[in-house]
């Protein structure tokens, strides 16, 4: 056996390397941006009024039926007529593009902790929320708390 001829089955370690360095670069490229949602693909975006907040963040999911079709990607202060709400941008996957119009939110607790997340109930109109759309404050509910329930035994 000769083995003086350059074979086509053994690598450059300098090009093994490389290609490992590519791979890593892009897995946490792409694992840095999953709270923002992956890029290039397509989303549906809804606009949704929420009472005071609600202690809602960026990256906080958002789900119908409980599971997972989206996130919120904007949280911004709003007042109209001394009342203080939160405007919401939920980036909904393309497949639940259109919702309802008269599709109703509910801020709800995902843990003990204060984790939250957004539920999003279907509503029955033939009519569809255009992309970039608006829920008004009036389609919105906050869920009870654990700590509120327990504030009420208070003084």
């Amino acid at each position: 056996m000769n083995r003086t001829g350059s074979s086509s089955l053994t690598a450059s370690p300098l090009l093994v390397g490389a290609v490992t360095l590519l791979v890593a670069f892009v897995a946490v490229f792409l694992a840095y941006n999953a709270n923002k949602g992956l890029p290039f693909v397509p989303t549906y975006n809804v606009y949704s009024e929420v009472p005071g907040g609600a202690n809602v963040v960026k990256g906080n999911d958002v789900r119908i039926g409980g599971a997972r079709v989206g996130l919120i990607s904007e949280v911004k202060p709003m007042q109209r007529d001394g009342e203080y709400y939160a405007q919401l941008l939920m980036k909904l996957d393309q497949k639940y593009a259109e919702i309802p119009k008269d599709s109703l939110v509910e801020v709800r607790p995902r843990s003990t902790i204060g984790l939250k997340y957004v539920e999003l109930t279907l509503g029955e109109s033939d009519e569809g929320l255009p992309d970039g759309g608006t829920l008004p404050l009036s389609q919105s509910a906050y869920a009870t708390e654990f700590e509120d329930l327990l504030n009420t035994f208070d003084k």
